[in-house]
């Protein structure tokens, strides 16, 4: 009596275990896209010993050679008010679109440490006209050591 074994291979391909890994790599990219773009430009930031966190909307910098951007985009110092109510206006239109009842919008001012304090004085200026919240952006410190 022979017996024979067949070993049969598989031709078949199983699929969810690399949708499972796609979709982790996707929730863990759009996680960090979102935190990533805070502070696209390098900037050498004022140092502060304040570590409170802030909720923020978008950012407008200034760069020692007296740049404007509003987010990533580059924007001359004369358009920076119309800029920053067609941002807002965006942003605005965004959150009503997704539910969202806060309304406030808070822009965060990251100003390289040459900058004279005339040009800040001169953004908050434009930011308290159109009414917006705005908070400088600083580098944290070490806290004295007594």
């Amino acid at each position: 009596m022979s017996l024979k074994i067949r070993s049969k291979v598989s031709a078949e391909f199983n699929m969810s275990s690399l949708t499972d890994i796609i979709f982790l790599l996707l929730i863990f990219f759009m996680l960090t896209s979102s935190s990533a773009s805070s502070n696209i430009l390098r900037l050498k930031l004022p140092q502060s010993g304040s570590t409170t966190p802030s909720p923020q909307t978008f950012a407008v910098s200034i760069t020692n050679k007296g740049q404007y951007y509003v987010a990533e985009d580059i924007v001359p110092y004369a358009q920076l008010e119309e800029k920053l109510l067609a941002r807002i206006k965006k942003e605005r239109l965004a959150e009503k679109q997704s539910g969202g009842i806060d309304g406030q919008i808070t822009i965060v001012l990251n100003v390289e440490q040459e900058v004279d304090t005339g040009t800040i004085v001169d953004a908050m200026q434009i930011a308290n006209k159109i009414g917006v919240r705005l908070i400088l952006a600083t580098d944290v410190r070490k806290p004295l050591q007594y």
